[in-house]
């Protein structure tokens, strides 16, 4: 047990003990104290939660309360789409197989460019 939980402890024993001695008025009124600010919480919760106004007004209320992490999300959302454009529109990545292929293979680039070239290897 580490030292915060030790001392939380004293101080959950501590309070337990003066408890035990308070008066039944004062153990009244704290209790009606409890009540009222439970009641208060309640209330305020309630007012602040959008009631009856359909469905915009809960969706504006969420982007209130996650404003950060919908701007991140969109953030996101903008940078991956602007990639997949670029790489649709200057099709990048098509033409690097067609080079490694090329380089990797045991025949000169201009064997590809002879015209007679595919014949011979549709004979063989």
């Amino acid at each position: 047990m580490n030292h915060e939980q030790r001392f939380a402890k004293e101080i959950v024993r501590r309070l337990d003990e003066t408890t035990e001695h308070l008066t039944p008025e004062v153990v009244n009124r704290l209790a009606e104290a409890r009540l009222r600010a439970v009641s208060r919480m309640v209330a305020h919760s309630q007012s602040s939660q959008p009631q009856g106004r359909g469905l915009l007004a809960l969706v504006a209320g969420y982007a209130l309360h996650h404003q950060r992490t919908l701007s991140l999300a969109a953030l996101v959302a903008a940078v991956l789409f602007t990639f997949v454009v670029t790489q649709q529109l200057t099709e990048h990545g098509h033409g690097e197989h067609g080079d490694a292929f090329l380089l990797a293979s045991e025949l000169p680039p201009e064997a590809y460019l002879d015209q007679g070239f595919y014949s011979w290897l549709k004979q063989q």
